[in-house]
C-alpha cells in the first residue's frame, strides 16, 4: 500500500515531537502555570510567553538522545501512549505522579482500575494518543546523512536547547525560582519526565534495593486480664477514602451518619490527620509503631504490625479484605480477600458492596474463650466511580453521579453520589456493631473504625487523592474515626465513656494512635506501647 505520508528528517520530527508535547501532551501543566501567574498580582509578560519556549527546549533536549533509528519510533509510540493517558488523568484530576502515585498504579487491582475507564478516557487516548502514534509509525523518516554528522546535529541541538534555557533563565531566574518555590508540585507534573523518572525510582526502590532485614517489634507482648473476665472481641474497620468534612458528626449539613447517630455508645473523633493520602502509605503506617513524622514504608513492610503484636501475644486475629490488599499487615495472619461472585445479592462479578464483609464471618468467632480481633477493610467511598460502592436503594442523595468519567457530572452530583457511599459505609458500620452484639454473652464487644485517607471532590481544581502530603487539602488528610464500645466492655476496661466522647470532640489525633490504642484495647502490654499515644489512657478510671 502506498504511503501519502511525506518524507521528514528526523531531526525536524523531533521538533515536531517536542512541540507536540509542549503544547498538547502538557496542556495541564501549562494551564496550571498561568493559572499561578493569573492569581498574581503582577508578572512579566516576557517571562509569561517565555514559559512553553522553556518547556519545548527542555524536551528536545531529553528527547534528541533517543532519535537513533533502531529506537526512534519504538521509544515514542510507547510515549505517545502513556503520556496520553497520564495527561488525562493529569488535566482532568491533578494527579501528581510521584513515586507514591506510580506505586498506587502498580498495586491497583483490574476491578479498580476498568473503574478508570470510560468514553472521555477512551476518546481523548483515541485522539492524542492512539492517532499520533499511528501517524509516526506510518512516517517515513529520513537519515540521509553520515552517522557522525548526524551524532554533531544531535549534539548541536541539545547545546542550543541549553543555550536557549540559559538566556531565559538568565532574564528571568528570579521569577522561575519563585514560582517554583511556591509550587512544589511543578516539577511533577511535566510529561514524560516526571512519570519516567518516578517511575525509575519505584523499580530501583522495590526490585533493585536491597531489603531492610526484618524486625520484631514489641516482642515482650503478653496478655494481661483479669480473672474470669470475658475475652474481648474487638471489630477492627478500617475504611476507605472516607473524609470527614463530609461526616454529620463534624456538623456536615446532611444525614451521612443517621445510622450510626441512632446508636448509643458512639464516640466520633472530630480532628483526626491521616499518615498519608493513598493507601498503599496509610495503612501499613496506621499499624506500625512508626509517627507520620519519621514513616519509612521499607521498615513497616519489614518489621511486626500490632497485627503480628497481638497475635503473638495469644490473639486470635483474622482479615477480611473487601478492597486493594492489606499492604502487607496482614500477612503473617489468617486473611482473605473478598471473593466477588456475580451473586445478585453484594457482588456484580467485579466488586462487592462493603456489606459482603458480614457474610461468612460467624465461623471465625468460635467460643474458644481467646481475645479475638478481626479486621474488615472496607471499599468504602473508593472512586472515580464511587455510584458503584452503595446499592440502589440507598440512592439517599440524589441526582446521583451514575459514571466514572465524574468530570462529566455537575457538582451537585459528584457529591451527591460521594455523600451516598459515607451514608452506605454508616449502615455498614451498624451491620458489624449488630454482628458484634450476637456475641455478647460470651466477649466483651466493640468496634475501632479509622479511615485510610481522605478525597477530593473538585475544591481547587483536585480530585480523588494521593496528592503529595506536603501540599495536600485537608479534605485528603482529615479523617473519619469513631469508636463503638460496648457497656460491657467499658465496665470490663474500666473507662469512662464520658471522657473519651470529650476527648474526642476536642483533642487533635492522627492514624499514630491507631498501633498504641489497639494494643491497649486488646489487653495487650508491651514496652511498645507509647501511653501518650494510647488514646484510652487518660480516660481509665480502674487501673
Amino acid at each position: 500500500m502506498r504511503n501519502f505520508l511525506p518524507k521528514i528528517s528526523y531531526f525536524w520530527l523531533t521538533l515536531l515531537i517536542s512541540l507536540y508535547f509542549t503544547l498538547i501532551v502538557n496542556l495541564p501543566v501549562l494551564l496550571h502555570f498561568y493559572r499561578i501567574l493569573h492569581a498574581l498580582s503582577a508578572f512579566k509578560i516576557g517571562f509569561a510567553l517565555s514559559i512553553p519556549v522553556v518547556l519545548f527546549a527542555a524536551l528536545n533536549f531529553v528527547f534528541t538522545p533517543l532519535t537513533f533509528k533502531p529506537i526512534f519510533k519504538p521509544v515514542f509510540i510507547i510515549l505517545l501512549l502513556v503520556s496520553a493517558l497520564a495527561a488525562y488523568a493529569q488535566g482532568v484530576f491533578n494527579i501528581v505522579f510521584d513515586r507514591g502515585m506510580i506505586q498506587n498504579i502498580a498495586e491497583t487491582q483490574q476491578s479498580e482500575a476498568t473503574s478508570y475507564l470510560n468514553l472521555s478516557v477512551v476518546a481523548w487516548f483515541t485522539f492524542t494518543g492512539i492517532l499520533p502514534a499511528l501517524l509516526l509509525l506510518k512516517t517515513p523518516v529520513i537519515y540521509n546523512q553520515t552517522i557522525l554528522k548526524r551524532l554533531g546535529v544531535r549534539v548541536l541541538s541539545m547545546l542550543v536547547s541549553l543555550a536557549l534555557i540559559g538566556g531565559v533563565a538568565a532574564l528571568y531566574y528570579q521569577d522561575y525560582s519563585s514560582v517554583g518555590r511556591n509550587n512544589r508540585t511543578l516539577n511533577l507534573e511535566i510529561l514524560p519526565t516526571n512519570y519516567l523518572y518516578s517511575g525509575f525510582q519505584y523499580l530501583n526502590h522495590k526490585y533493585l534495593t536491597e531489603p531492610l532485614p526484618y524486625e520484631k517489634v514489641g516482642t515482650d507482648a503478653a496478655l494481661v486480664q483479669k480473672a474470669g473476665q470475658k475475652p474481648t472481641l474487638m471489630f477492627l474497620v478500617i475504611g476507605e477514602t472516607g473524609r470527614a468534612q463530609n461526616q454529620s458528626y463534624n456538623g456536615y449539613s446532611r444525614p451521612t451518619n443517621a445510622f450510626t447517630q441512632q446508636t448509643p455508645d458512639m464516640v466520633f473523633f472530630n480532628h483526626v490527620s491521616s499518615c498519608g493520602t493513598a493507601t498503599a502509605v496509610s495503612v501499613p503506617c496506621m499499624f506500625s509503631d512508626m509517627k507520620r513524622i519519621d514513616f519509612n514504608n521499607d521498615r513497616a513492610h519489614n518489621s511486626d504490625s500490632f497485627l503480628d503484636i497481638v497475635q503473638r501475644a495469644g490473639v486470635s486475629v483474622f482479615w477480611k479484605d473487601n478492597d486493594e490488599g492489606c499492604k502487607g499487615v496482614c500477612d503473617r495472619v489468617p486473611n482473605v480477600i473478598i471473593d466477588t461472585p456475580k451473586d445478585g445479592k453484594f457482588c456484580d462479578g467485579d466488586t462487592c458492596y462493603d456489606a459482603a464483609l458480614l457474610e461468612n464471618l460467624d465461623g471465625k468467632i468460635v467460643d474458644d474463650g481467646k481475645n479475638k480481633l478481626i479486621g474488615l477493610h472496607l471499599i468504602g467511598s473508593h472512586g472515580p466511580a464511587y455510584y458503584r460502592r452503595y446499592p440502589d436503594n440507598f440512592r439517599f442523595f440524589t441526582p446521583d453521579c451514575q459514571r466514572s468519567d465524574i468530570e462529566n457530572c455537575s457538582h451537585e452530583q459528584l457529591v451527591n453520589t460521594y455523600d451516598n457511599t459515607v451514608r452506605y459505609t454508616d449502615y455498614v458500620l451498624t451491620q458489624v456493631i449488630a454482628k458484634a452484639r450476637q456475641y455478647q454473652d460470651k466477649y466483651n464487644v466493640a468496634m475501632i473504625y479509622l479511615s485510610d485517607h481522605g478525597e477530593s471532590l473538585g475544591e481547587d481544581g483536585f480530585y480523588l487523592h494521593g496528592t503529595p502530603y506536603s501540599v495536600a487539602p485537608p479534605q485528603q488528610t482529615h479523617v473519619p474515626m469513631m469508636f463503638w464500645l460496648s457497656p460491657q466492655y467499658v465496665q470490663a476496661q474500666g473507662l469512662s465513656l464520658s471522657c473519651l466522647q470529650a476527648q474526642a470532640a476536642k483533642n487533635d489525633y492522627s492514624q499514630d494512635n491507631l498501633f498504641h490504642t489497639v494494643l491497649d484495647a486488646m489487653n495487650v502490654k508491651t514496652s511498645a506501647i507509647d501511653p501518650s499515644l494510647d488514646i484510652l489512657q487518660p480516660c481509665r478510671t480502674a487501673q
